[in-house]
């Protein structure tokens, strides 16, 4: 089972870390970190990076996908190539889920058209839009 952590520039290291950390203890778990490019991605304290050992073109079809929070996704909210990926993504995986403020690049993606979520208290009036 392949699991593909997004990261992005300033994520929020508990939102990729704990995921990473619970499903990567599932038997046949191949849990990747992934990116629009490989390499180290910081987090939003700028101290941490983690790196991103697959790009997302090289992950096209997660079993399951997690999308961190972090001040970062508002950088993120029109990019192309990440919102494509993640509607690809989503359309073969059998789960789709974030932490926090993820859940904003899943609406953007238009994953949440039509279903309940939650993100942070700080963002729910953007989320209902």
């Amino acid at each position: 089972m392949q699991i593909a952590i997004v990261l992005y520039d300033r994520f929020t290291a508990l939102d990729a870390v704990g995921p990473y950390e619970t499903l990567g203890r599932l038997p046949d778990a191949d849990t990747v970190f992934v990116a629009e490019r490989t390499g180290p991605v910081r987090s939003d304290t700028g101290r941490l990076a983690l790196t991103a050992d697959r790009s997302l073109a090289e992950v096209p079809h997660p079993d399951i996908v997690v999308v961190p929070g972090g001040p970062g996704q508002s950088d993120q909210m029109d990019n192309p190539v990440l919102l494509d990926w993640l509607r690809a993504a989503d359309a073969t995986s059998l789960w789709t889920t974030s932490v926090c403020t993820g859940s904003l690049l899943l609406a953007a993606a238009g994953l949440l058209d039509g279903r309940r979520a939650t993100s942070h208290w700080l963002a729910l009036r953007q989320l209902e839009r």
